[in-house]
């Protein structure tokens, strides 16, 4: 379990590493913009993005949680992970998949209701 301090620190950390990606991605570096997305990845949830991408859609949530010892805070941030990395990957297939399995078990699992996390699922089904 994550102490709710670490939380805070979490959100403070992705705020600004995403303010970060989307000044690369506005200044035409999406190759930046992306290893920035790996490095958070790497360096707060403990997983390589890029292999995470490679492993079969329906078995990504059974990893994540048997595996990687996931929770809910995990999966918040994975889900804003994903998703930028999907905006800069549109082409990739499983990544879209991915990142659509991991909004739609926060779908199921957070108790709050999320509309942000509802318009992504809605811009991946179009």
């Amino acid at each position: 379990m994550i102490k709710k301090d670490y939380i805070q620190r979490y959100v403070d950390e992705l705020a600004k590493m995403i303010a970060k990606m989307l000044q690369l991605k506005e200044a035409n570096q999406p190759k930046m913009a992306n290893n920035e997305l790996d490095d958070f990845g790497n360096r707060f949830l403990g997983i390589d993005l890029n292999e995470l991408i490679k492993l079969e859609p329906n078995t990504v949530i059974n990893h994540l949680v048997s595996t990687e010892n996931f929770e809910l805070i995990h999966f918040k941030i994975l889900e804003d992970l994903l998703f930028h990395k999907y905006l800069l990957n549109l082409e990739n297939s499983n990544l879209k998949s991915i990142t659509f399995k991991v909004l739609n078990y926060q779908l199921r699992s957070d108790k709050d209701f999320n509309m942000e996390r509802n318009n992504r699922i809605k811009q991946l089904v179009l």
